[in-house]
C-alpha cells in the first residue's frame, strides 16, 4: 500500500494557491493525447497570470503605464509619420526636428527612465537581467536597421551579404536571451535543492514541479518573438516611408504593447518564486563566486613535479601568494604562505619542494604550470 504524502517542512510563503490547483475548462488533450504538453504549459501560464493579478500592487501597473507612454511617445512622432527628410542626417537632421517632436522625444526618454527605475527598485534581484532585456530589445532594433539598410522591404528579396552585421547582432541577442533563461533555471534548481530538500522523493518531485519554468520559458520565447516583430515593423515603416498603409506601424505598436507587460511579468516571476535574498546567476558563475569567496584558488590538481609529473599540494591566494603545506608532520596549521612562520610549530613555510617520487628538490614556483589566462 502506497504511503500518503506528508507535507514538507517548507512554509507556504504566503502563496494564495498552488500550481497543482490549476484546472482548465477546455483541454486540447481531449482532442489528442499529443497535446497534453500544451495543456501543461497553459496551466503554468494561467498560474502565473492569476498570481500576478493577486500579488501586483499599484507600482506594477504604474511602471507598465510609463512603459506604454514611453513607447507610444516614441512610435507616434510626427517626424516618423511624415517620413522625414532622407537627405538630412546626423546632427543636421536632429536640428530639423520640430520643437514639439523634440519635446515629445524628451518626454519619451524620461518615461523610459522612470520605467527602468521602477524595474530596478521593485525587482532588486533581477536588476542586471532587466537591463539585459531592454538592451536585447534595442539590439533587435539595431539589427533590423542593418537588415533594412540596403533593402527597405526586408525580408523580401533579401541578400545574405547585406545581412552580415544584422545577423551578428542577432546572434549576440540570442546568446544573452539564453543566458537569461539559463541563469533563472540554474538558480531555480539550486533553490529547490537547498530549500525543498526532503527525505521523501515524491515530495521533492512535487516541489520541483511547483517550481517548473516551462510556462515562464514559453512566455520568454513569446516575448522574444514579439520584440523582434515590433523592432522589424517599426524599422520597416520608416525604411519604406510607408505613409499610405499603416499596417506595419499598427503592428509595431501592438507588439510593443505586448512586450512591455511581458517584460514586467518575466522579471517579476523569478523573484516571486525564489525570494528577494536570491542571486540570479548560472551554476558556473555561482560556483566561481563561491570559490573566490573562500579567498583562494586551488591549483593542486595542476601543480606537479616537472621531473616525474607527481602531483604537488599547493594553493594560490587571491593576491597571488603561494600557500604550501607545513614542513612539520601533524602540525595543526596545515598550510601557509611561503616564508611566513607557522603559528602551530614556529617553523618557516619552505620555498622549495622535495619530491618523494624522484627525490628532486626544486622551488615550489617551478611546479606551477605556465598556462595562459583566458
Amino acid at each position: 500500500m502506497t504511503e500518503p504524502l506528508v507535507e514538507s517542512n517548507e512554509a507556504t510563503d504566503g502563496m494564495p494557491f498552488r500550481l497543482r490547483d490549476m484546472e482548465l475548462k477546455v483541454k486540447v488533450a481531449d482532442i489528442h493525447p499529443i497535446f497534453t504538453r500544451i495543456d501543461t504549459l497553459r496551466k503554468q501560464i494561467k498560474f502565473m497570470a492569476l498570481l500576478a493579478l493577486n500579488d501586483w500592487r499599484k507600482e506594477n501597473y504604474i511602471m507598465i503605464g510609463f512603459g506604454f507612454l514611453a513607447f507610444l511617445l516614441g512610435a507616434l512622432s510626427s517626424d516618423i509619420l511624415s517620413g522625414g527628410d532622407p537627405v538630412t542626417t546626423g546632427s543636421e537632421g536632429l536640428m530639423e526636428v520640430g520643437s514639439f517632436s523634440f519635446f515629445q522625444m524628451l518626454l519619451s526618454i524620461v518615461a523610459w527612465v522612470i520605467f527602468v527605475y521602477y524595474l530596478w527598485t521593485e525587482f532588486p534581484v533581477m536588476r542586471v537581467h532587466s537591463i539585459t532585456m531592454m538592451l536585447v530589445w534595442n539590439a533587435m532594433v539595431a539589427a533590423n536597421v542593418f537588415f533594412h539598410q540596403n533593402n527597405p522591404d526586408w525580408p523580401s528579396n533579401m541578400a545574405l551579404p547585406d545581412m552580415m552585421f544584422g545577423t551578428l547582432i542577432m546572434l549576440v541577442v540570442v546568446f544573452f536571451t539564453y543566458f537569461f533563461w539559463k541563469a533563472v533555471s540554474d538558480t531555480r534548481d539550486l533553490h529547490v535543492q537547498v530549500h525543498h530538500v526532503h527525505e521523501d522523493v515524491r515530495i521533492m518531485e512535487r516541489d520541483m514541479n511547483e517550481h517548473t519554468l516551462g510556462g515562464w520559458g514559453t512566455l520568454l520565447l513569446f516575448w522574444f518573438t514579439s520584440a523582434f516583430i515590433s523592432a522589424w515593423s517599426g524599422v520597416n515603416f520608416v525604411a519604406t516611408r510607408n505613409n499610405e498603409s499603416y499596417f506595419t506601424l499598427i503592428t509595431h505598436i501592438t507588439t510593443g504593447f505586448l512586450v512591455i507587460p511581458l517584460t514586467v511579468l518575466l522579471i517579476w516571476y523569478p523573484q516571486r518564486m525564489l525570494g528577494t535574498n536570491t542571486k540570479i546567476s548560472t551554476s558556473a558563475a555561482l560556483s566561481a563566486e563561491i570559490e573566490l569567496s573562500q579567498g583562494q584558488l586551488n591549483i593542486a590538481t595542476d601543480a606537479k613535479c616537472p621531473e616525474c609529473a607527481a602531483p604537488v599540494e599547493i594553493t594560490m591566494e587571491m593576491d597571488g601568494q603561494i600557500s604550501v603545506p607545513c614542513p612539520e608532520a601533524g602540525c595543526e596549521e596545515q598550510n601557509g604562505i611561503i616564508g611566513s612562520i607557522c603559528s602551530g610549530c614556529d617553523k618557516e613555510f619552505p620555498s622549495r619542494f622535495n619530491c618523494q617520487s624522484c627525490n628532486t628538490n626544486i622551488p615550489y614556483i617551478d611546479t606551477i604550470p605556465d598556462s595562459e589566462a583566458w
